[in-house]
């Protein structure tokens, strides 16, 4: 019998699972445990000597994420609650592993040292998702499915007690956007960080659970997993985050003061904004008016500068705050195209926006749905006018085994033209069976100046899924029509059809910590019926207990496209190899190499880096890297980017970074040049901040600037 390459890649998922080791959950998304309330605050104790920990919630006998096998480390964590806060204990026992500690900024350096952690669903079905971490030393880290600016001023207390070490979280209830009233229901779970190993526990498990590398993990998709917390009772407001509002100041100095990067990824003068407005005011604990006046665009903290050759374009991450709130909101499909080769395609695509005056929106959750609706406008960096509307809406219950979706973005760009784009979807889960299913589509209606005879594009992307604890298959098909290009969106390319199908496995052997692979393979044709891309991925990772990790890649991708390749089909091929050691450890060092047919030339390119703490409150990172190309018709570039960065912990809520970096050569993204920049982070009590930058790391060059900036919190933390 002949088989196909799909049919492969699934029997040889399916037989290599095989030899996982079957490991049982303590607790699931079946278990529930009853809250326990306190009338009296407990002391912040690090010790947990306080009696009242004997009545919590216990939480005991985790399992090792990354090997998927029972925790080698015993952990036992304790939850409590009042009217105001939410209080967690940890007992960490370590024997004969050192504790790491080193980091000591707040913020700074997760998943670098031992942590423990606790996450908190407060919607019950995953759109209100918060976890809060602690190291043994007392360093602090939170995040937020709402926001990736999250910070609120929660506290924590630790203790070190030769090998074992303790934590206790105090953690407002204001914080966590919690509805009031009796007999709620949360979702929450506990999870830990043993640095030394590089490994990762969790108090609730399922076979489904992926292990990756902080800040990646932990996963807010996790939830659907984790137990219930029943009868809770709360007053109405509790859980009703405080007004809060963020006034900046800002001043410049130097020859470049008002040289700020594109939404396009360039360089250009702009005039400086000295002050702006962002401001949340709640509606209800769970939804919320927010907008901004005048926002800031002078941000240098995000290095988004890369000298290494991509098929498509570089996806941008968000850092304002109005765009960082409530991002889930504004794009619920779980479903995006594209997300084997390229990022994602999304019809809100926030960076490409660029500079405008003031936004508004309405966001939040009711029950086990979430929606959002905004509105922008102003004058872009080009003085061209701005007028935008996007909405957002997604239903799903807690188990995730149905879920449907809709959104859309009406964009009107003065000098471009006006765009409408919709899209809306089901997907759905079989928990017997572990099939998943779903189906996405979209609309769009184009009345661009420079595209007159474009006037309605479309998507349409469907998949059934087969996922169970050790591997998963899954088949698609995806059509996107020509000129699929939403203005305020992100595309990678558009008029493709055909199928694509994935299989992937995890499991654990003798002689190895984990061993995981994953293969896809795809063939899209355009409505002439040429081959638009023809794509082939596969990777396998295997990690030994002594922390030595290697990754075999391979990508076979051909692709003809009017913009990216000039009509022309072109091969971007590429044999890559990723050796790595004490990866998920303080002190990590990673070598790849990887070399093949790419476009018109023959690409080689190869990345060292390595990270380290220097005592208790310095770090230091290294970044070696180049790109050489080939061809008859360019004969031989190449560049080659050395970086050095020092960063220093001046108090917990203080911090010190000098980045020096060099890129020569011509070919790669990057424009040669000498790049220093240098920035100063101070949060105060209150959660006001300072920032002090010189330069920019995001430029390959210096920026002679200085930027000095303000930022004024009032009411609650950042992200709340």
């Amino acid at each position: 019998m002949r088989l196909s390459l799909p049919g492969f890649i699934a029997v040889l998922a399916m037989m290599t699972a095989a030899l996982a080791v079957p490991a049982n959950a303590a607790v699931g998304h079946d278990d529930s445990f009853k809250a326990v309330k306190l009338q009296t605050d407990p002391p912040l104790d690090g010790t947990l000597s306080d009696p009242v920990w004997q009545t919590a919630v216990t939480a005991s006998n985790f399992m090792n994420i990354t090997t998927r096998q029972p925790a080698g480390l015993a952990t036992t964590a304790y939850l409590l609650y009042d009217d105001h806060y939410v209080y967690v204990g940890f007992r960490a026992e370590q024997p004969g592993i050192s504790i790491h500690d080193a980091q000591t900024a707040n913020g700074v350096g997760f998943g670098q040292d031992d942590a423990v952690g606790v996450g908190i669903d407060t919607s019950g079905q995953g759109s209100q998702v918060y976890y809060f971490e602690a190291t043994p030393r007392g360093t602090r880290y939170q995040q937020s499915s709402e926001s990736s600016r999250y910070a609120p001023l929660w506290q924590v207390k630790t203790a070190i007690s030769g090998s074992n070490w303790s934590a206790m979280f105090q953690i407002p209830i204001s914080d966590l956007r919690a509805a009031g009233g009796s007999h709620l229901t949360w979702r929450f779970n506990f999870v830990r960080i043993v640095a030394g190993v590089g490994e990762h526990y969790s108090w609730a498990y399922n076979g489904l659970m992926q292990d990756a590398q902080p800040p990646t993990y932990p996963f807010f998709t996790d939830t659907r997993w984790w137990p219930t917390l029943t009868d809770l009772s709360l007053p109405g407001n509790a859980g009703k985050p405080k007004p809060r509002a963020e006034i900046y100041g800002l001043s410049s100095i130097g020859l470049d003061r008002d040289v700020f990067q594109q939404a396009n990824q360039t360089f250009a003068k702009q005039p400086v904004r000295n002050y702006g407005l962002d401001f949340v005011y709640p509606l209800a604990s769970s939804a919320a008016l927010v907008g901004t006046l005048n926002p800031d665009f002078s941000n240098v903290e995000v290095d988004q500068q890369t000298i290494v050759p991509q098929e498509f374009q570089q996806n941008l991450a968000e850092y304002r705050p109005f765009f960082a709130q409530g991002a889930q909101y504004f794009n619920p499909n779980p479903m995006a195209l594209n997300g084997n080769f390229g990022a994602i395609d999304q019809i809100l695509y926030t960076p490409s926006i660029g500079t405008f005056d003031r936004a508004f929106k309405v966001e939040g959750t009711e029950g086990t749905d979430q929606f959002g609706v905004m509105q922008i406008r102003g004058l872009t960096g080009d003085n061209n006018s701005l007028d935008d509307q996007a909405f957002g809406f997604k239903h799903a219950l807690s188990d995730r085994s149905f879920l449907y979706w809709a959104d859309g973005v009406l964009a009107h760009h003065g000098g471009l033209g006006n765009d409408s784009a919709y899209e809306g979807g089901i997907a759905g889960r079989n928990l017997k069976s572990g099939l998943v299913y779903g189906y996405d589509q979209s609309f769009e209606n184009t009345a661009i100046i420079s595209q007159p005879d474009q006037t309605f594009a479309y998507t349409r992307n469907t998949f059934l899924d087969d996922h169970r604890p050790n591997y998963e298959w899954y088949v698609g098909w995806q059509d996107i029509s020509p000129g699929w290009a939403p203005l305020d969106g992100f595309t990678n390319y558009n008029d493709a059809r055909g199928p694509v199908y994935s299989a992937d496995f995890t499991t654990t052997t003798p002689g190895f910590k984990s061993w995981n692979g994953y293969a896809t393979v795809d063939r899209y044709l355009t409505r002439s019926g040429i081959v638009h891309a023809a794509d082939f991925f596969g990777t396998t990772d295997f990690t030994l207990h002594n922390l030595i990790h290697l990754t075999l890649q391979q990508q076979t991708s051909s692709l003809d496209d009017p913009v990216i390749t000039n009509g022309e089909n072109q091969p971007f091929h590429q044999t890559t190899a990723i050796l790595g050691y004490r990866d998920g450890t303080s002190s990590p060092i990673d070598f790849s190499y990887g070399a093949g047919p790419w476009a018109t030339y023959y690409l080689q390119q190869f990345n060292m880096t390595t990270t380290s703490p220097i005592g208790s409150r310095f770090n230091v990172a290294a970044t070696y890297a180049g790109t050489h190309e080939r061809s008859d018709q360019i004969g031989v570039n190449g560049q080659i980017l050395r970086s050095l960065t020092f960063g220093t912990a001046i108090s917990p809520d203080a911090s010190l970074s000098l980045s020096l970096r060099s890129i020569n050569g011509t070919g790669g993204f990057a424009t040669p040049g000498v790049n220093f920049a240098g920035g100063f982070h101070w949060r105060f009590r209150s959660g006001s901040e300072l920032f002090m930058n010189y330069g920019s790391p995001a430029a390959p060059q210096t920026l002679y600037r200085f930027i000095t900036k303000f930022l004024w919190r009032i009411g609650g933390g950042a992200g709340t």
